[in-house]
């Protein structure tokens, strides 16, 4: 399994320093929580748009949609330390989620599968495009997406907005 290093760092050093120093990690404001996770449900459902339409997809316009789907979810990774700050050390749920994500290495998966879909797309038969988004979606679907909800959760019972949002999914999850 390939594992991108700066990818990696970021997801240990979030977590280490939040788990590890929880004094050191700044409490979020209430707003810090809504716009963290209103951003990782905006970065989640571009990929999620990405993955259904995938299929679908050849050549440079593959290659071109799956690069924007690795930065959205590249970028989840700044919202997740946000909310990690802030319930990380003490919500059981969201350390069973970044378990899921962190040791689980089930992120680094998607990660791995976009990077794949980016750089060989164009080359990769309708076939081999849907088996790739196949296997991002079983792991994604699986257990990403249920474990950002998890983190949502969490920012709703501080938020206490009345609502929880939910990590979008794509339509062939």
């Amino acid at each position: 399994m390939h594992y991108q290093l700066p990818t990696t760092l970021i997801i240990l050093l979030s977590t280490t320093l939040t788990t590890s120093f929880p004094l050191l990690a700044p409490r979020q404001s209430i707003q810090d929580i809504a716009d963290a996770q209103n951003a990782w449900r905006a970065d989640t459902s571009m990929v999620s748009q990405f993955l259904s339409a995938a299929p679908s997809l050849t050549g440079t316009a593959l290659t071109s949609a799956a690069s924007t789907a690795l930065d959205a979810e590249n970028n989840e990774l700044l919202h997740k330390m946000v909310l990690d700050a802030t319930f990380l050390a003490t919500d059981t749920s969201v350390q069973d989620a970044n378990d899921i994500l962190v040791m689980q290495h089930k992120f680094q998966d998607v990660v791995d599968g976009l990077t794949n879909l980016k750089e060989n797309g164009e080359g990769m038969t309708p076939a081999d495009v849907k088996g790739e988004v196949g296997e991002i979606n079983t792991g994604r679907c699986g257990s990403v997406l249920p474990a950002i909800d998890a983190y949502f959760r969490a920012a709703a019972g501080v938020l206490n907005n009345g609502g929880t949002l939910f990590a979008t999914r794509p339509s062939n999850c």
